[in-house]
């Protein structure tokens, strides 16, 4: 060990003395305070000009940016610290004293190496000035998370130095040591999506990739696999180096020392496929709010799923989209996805199945074909495979994939969930432009679909209401049973169904759903209606002005409410529809659903009031309400501002909507939507009425807060049990102590002063040894 000290103080000494390492210190403080000062000239601008609130400034300031970039400096600066590490006792002769001195190869090489664990550990010390700067001005600064990266980018330095002195024992050059390194460096990153389809040898080969390994770290995660990966790895290459001296100094075969450098990576590959295993690895999430960890909700769901958990995506390959999301190195972006299910879970098996099959004119099967006219789906198919490298054996034929599962319905592109006990439920990819996998809210919704029995919404058909299959822009099927669709009530959690009241409501409904009636009901499907009330059943009742006579015959029988005459109106902008009313949320409505307490405001297209006439047991509580800014807006466009019930001619194209007391109109805060509630036992009934259907119909829901209003409504009208409640509190480092002038003086320190002084510190030690 002595030895081994001995030659990293002489190899620090060395590096220290020479003027690149100290240029590339200066480079480097430059590019890293250029990242550092300019988040922090955003904060001082916010503090000058805006409110100053920001945003998980731990998160944006290290974890987004500093450190990020820093990781992407490294791969540059490493090989040019390390090209001459050996390859200059190579080209100088120097290793022959070496050889004949008592210093064994293990000890130059580990000597060599400690030097670039020092310069590593010197890197650090630099940039935690930045961490002590944004700790002395960050209220309650996440220094956990972010010294947690600072270890990563250390662990990530030492592996870049054990590539390079492994290149460097290769040549003489330093030239062709340094590209020799950016090569092994980048073969290690690419190597993750080689050999996918192979199952062992893709999981060897995704751990060697050293690609995203350091992300882990910086985003505040410790990770037994990846603290595991930096050690192994780096041994791997010193232990290489160390093999390839010991054969040029004794003259090995090169079939022997060709065998000891299979045995050694066969060795590290082994010992990180078994680290790479769900059950034999550990986390620990540093960040004050766990956000790399699921959510509370998530985690007593993943908790009631005993025994293994099978989860295959079936693919298929003519998919237009294949190229872009599924093509074999998905297998391991299929891993990604679970994978922090897989931690709570590790029984918990993935697969993938791919095959071919004929595409849909949704999923842009006409268009396939169209482009290839001749072709049969098996030449196709073997055509994709021969552009993204896969084996075409492996494909399931059409015959294959319907024997073993129906898709009839599922898109292209599906995953299918199974319990030990036979429960089982699909999880979709989205037509999101954005983003087609599913998030946590919707894998958790489907894991809970085979945990434990959902929330079942029962929709009235006929009477001319609304349908749930009607794609049409008044129609309800976008959110309801279109099965690509995120926001979906089905993949979000719901069981959703027609419901014919000329029967009565089956039992396992939990949410009745009544939207847009026109024709009223008969004395027996009124009684079916009055069972289900009667039974403590909740209700979801969508109303339209027009409706009212309809829909007030039972509205006022049932819950003693109803709806009153006329559209709500108010005076707007010429450009603007009078009838289309903005109301407010109330702030009763957020402690209903938090849903609600999100949003500020929903947009009812046309819609009537809603009033208590009579007691019938409901406590009512408002959720959205009109003219509530008015006497602000009578401040801000000076002029009269009212919300009324407009019972003559809507033709205001002609002539300007006037408010007519004598007519019966009424101006005042009208409510617009209501929650009421009553004991039954031990249990709470739920209604919620509307005054408007077109709100969360096709072509208005996702317009001001639509589709949130749907959400919040049905997951107060399931108890607050779905959508899965997948929020995250947020840190509090929202406040940046920073102002103008001492903006200035932190500027000039890191981007000015902090270089000069390294630059300063190479010119000492550059003139130093020229003087000697």
């Amino acid at each position: 060990m002595k030895m081994i000290w001995k030659i990293a103080k002489k190899e620090l000494q060395l590096l220290f003395f020479s003027p690149v390492a100290w240029f590339l210190l200066v480079v480097f403080t430059i590019q890293a305070g250029m990242v550092f000062v300019g988040n922090y000239h955003n904060y001082m601008k916010s503090n000058e000009f805006g409110s100053g609130v920001q945003f998980m400034v731990s998160f944006s300031l290290f974890v987004r940016a500093l450190w990020g970039q820093v990781s992407a400096y490294l791969y540059f600066y490493i090989p040019l610290l390390t090209m001459g590490l050996v390859s200059k006792e190579l080209s100088s002769g120097s290793i022959k004293l070496l050889y004949s001195s008592p210093v064994s190869n293990t000890q130059i090489i580990l000597g060599k190496f400690f030097s670039m664990v020092g310069f590593a550990f010197v890197m650090c010390l630099m940039l935690s000035v930045y961490v002590i700067v944004a700790w002395c001005t960050v209220q309650d600064f996440e220094w956990a998370v972010v010294l947690t990266g600072l270890l990563g980018l250390f662990l990530l330095t030492c592996t870049y130095a054990a590539v390079g002195i492994f290149v460097s024992s290769l040549t003489s050059y330093q030239f062709v040591a340094a590209v020799g390194t950016f090569i092994v460096l980048m073969f290690l990153s690419l190597i993750g999506g080689w050999w996918q389809e192979y199952d062992f040898v893709r999981d060897v080969t995704y751990w060697l990739c050293i690609n995203g390994r350091v992300n882990t770290f910086i985003m505040g995660m410790i990770c037994s696999e990846d603290v595991l990966y930096f050690p192994l790895v780096t041994a791997l290459f010193l232990a290489l180096t160390i093999i390839r001296l010991n054969a040029v100094r004794q003259k090995i075969k090169f079939s022997v020392t060709m065998g000891k450098n299979i045995v050694v990576i066969l060795i590290a590959c082994l010992l990180g496929y078994f680290s790479s295993r769900p059950k034999l690895m550990a986390y620990y999430d540093t960040s004050s709010t766990k956000w790399n960890t699921l959510t509370e909700e998530s985690l007593r769901i993943v908790e009631q799923l005993d025994g293994d958990l099978f989860i295959t995506a079936y693919v298929n390959v003519l998919d237009p989209n294949y190229y872009s999301y599924a093509f074999p190195r998905f297998i391991q972006r299929n891993r990604r996805i679970f994978e922090r299910y897989e931690r709570f879970k590790p029984e918990t098996k993935l697969k993938v199945i791919y095959y071919y099959d004929t595409i849909t004119e949704a999923d842009g099967g006409c268009r396939l074909f169209k482009e290839n006219k001749g072709k049969s789906m098996w030449e196709l198919a073997k055509k994709v495979c021969e552009d993204t490298g896969m084996d075409s054996t492996r494909l399931k034929t059409p015959e294959e994939i319907r024997k073993m599962l129906d898709l009839t319905g599922e898109r292209t592109f599906v995953w299918q969930i199974v319990r030990e006990n036979g429960q089982k439920t699909w999880l979709r990819t989205f037509d999101d432009p954005m983003d087609i996998f599913p998030h946590e809210s919707e894998i958790s919704a489907a894991l809970k679909r085979v945990a434990s029995p959902l929330p079942k919404i029962g929709f009235v058909t006929g009477y001319g209401m609304r349908s749930i299959y009607d794609s049409s822009l008044r129609g309800y099927d976008r959110y309801f049973t279109v099965k690509y669709a995120r926001l979906g009530m089905i993949n979000q959690g719901f069981d959703v169904e027609e419901v014919d009241l000329h029967q009565e409501i089956p039992a396992d409904i939990n949410v009745l759903t009544i939207a847009d009636m026109r024709e009223p009901f008969s004395e027996k499907e009124l009684g079916a209606l009055k069972n289900y009330v009667d039974r403590g059943g909740n209700l979801f009742i969508l109303a339209e002005p027009r409706r009212r006579e309809v829909m007030n015959l039972f509205l006022k029988d049932l819950f003693g409410v109803e709806l009153t005459e006329g559209v709500l109106v108010q005076h707007r902008k010429p450009e603007q529809r009078p009838e289309e009313l903005f109301c407010l949320m109330t702030g009763e409505a957020a402690t209903l659903s938090y849903h609600y307490g999100s949003l500020s405001y929903a947009l009812m297209p046309t819609t009537t009031g809603i009033e208590m006439v009579e007691p019938k047991g409901f406590v009512m509580t408002p959720i959205l309400k009109t003219d509530t800014l008015a006497n602000e807006l009578k401040k801000r466009e000076n002029r009269s501002y009212r919300v009324w019930n407009e019972l003559e001619s809507l033709n205001y194209e002609d002539e300007p909507l006037k408010y007519n007391p004598a007519a019966g109109e009424v101006a005042k805060e009208y409510y617009t939507a209501v929650a009421l509630s009553r004991k039954l036992g031990e249990r709470e009934q739920r209604v919620v009425i509307m005054g408007d259907s077109d709100c969360i119909s096709n072509g208005d829901s996702q317009r001001c807060g639509g589709v949130t209003l749907l959400h919040g409504t049905y997951h107060y009208l399931s108890y607050n049990e779905m959508p899965v409640d997948t929020r995250r509190s947020m840190t509090t480092d929202t406040v940046v102590h920073i102002n103008k002038t001492s903006f200035k003086v932190l500027r000039t320190g890191l981007m000015i002063l902090y270089p000069l002084f390294f630059l300063g510190m190479g010119l000492f030690f550059w003139i130093r040894r020229r003087g000697r």
